[in-house]
């Protein structure tokens, strides 16, 4: 029994080291599969259709030189696109270790008030009707829930995360954060303190 647990912690630890390539190689499987499904559920073409039209496929030097070229055409375009991935991530990593730790708090304060906003939003100008009224509230609820447990960050750690960078612990997702300052959720954050975030988490 514990050697197939260390087998499985073995695993998951490859998984933690690796997991982009783990994530490619899924995507890759997903079109892959996607293909097969889209011919078999419009055409018919089951896995006996793809291996005749392999078999019945004529090898010739051209068609050879042709299979050869598709290949690497398609191995440059997946390097393109994972090195061009690869540089984004490691700019905003980079980005997000540079900046100071007063900086990176102020920032997930400042993120998690405009998530909140765009949720209360949404529950107001939307004009629900009375039928899905308590699906919105349950929604907005959700969202204050999200709110309050992620707002603890900033003054409650574990013994994990004082291991961490705290750009790790306090993390943004940069495109919804993107999204929402161009909704314009943060012009009046400028004065917004940590205190007032944990007046609203802590006091009722």
């Amino acid at each position: 029994m514990a050697r197939i647990l260390d087998s499985w912690l073995w695993v998951l630890r490859k998984i933690r080291l690796h997991y982009d390539v783990i994530g490619q190689f899924a995507v890759l499987c997903l079109l892959v599969l996607g293909v097969l499904d889209y011919g078999y559920f419009f055409h018919g073409w089951d896995l006996l259709w793809w291996r005749q039209m392999v078999l019945q496929e004529e090898i010739t030097p051209l068609s050879v030189l042709l299979h050869i070229g598709g290949v690497k055409v398609a191995i440059i375009l997946v390097l393109t696109m994972w090195s061009y991935t690869r540089q984004a991530a490691e700019k905003r990593l980079q980005r997000n270790e540079d900046m100071p730790i007063t900086q990176v708090r102020k920032r997930y304060c400042r993120f998690l008030i405009m998530r909140l906003l765009a949720s209360l939003d949404k529950l107001i100008h939307h004009h629900p009707r009375m039928e899905n009224f308590l699906d919105r509230h349950k929604d907005f609820s959700d969202a204050v829930e999200l709110f309050r447990w992620e707002a603890r960050k900033l003054f409650e750690r574990t013994d994990l995360q004082l291991c961490l960078p705290l750009h790790e612990v306090l993390p943004v997702e940069d495109q919804q954060e993107k999204d929402l300052l161009h909704q314009g959720y943060g012009e009046k954050l400028h004065r917004l303190r940590e205190l007032d975030i944990h007046m609203m988490v802590y006091e009722n």
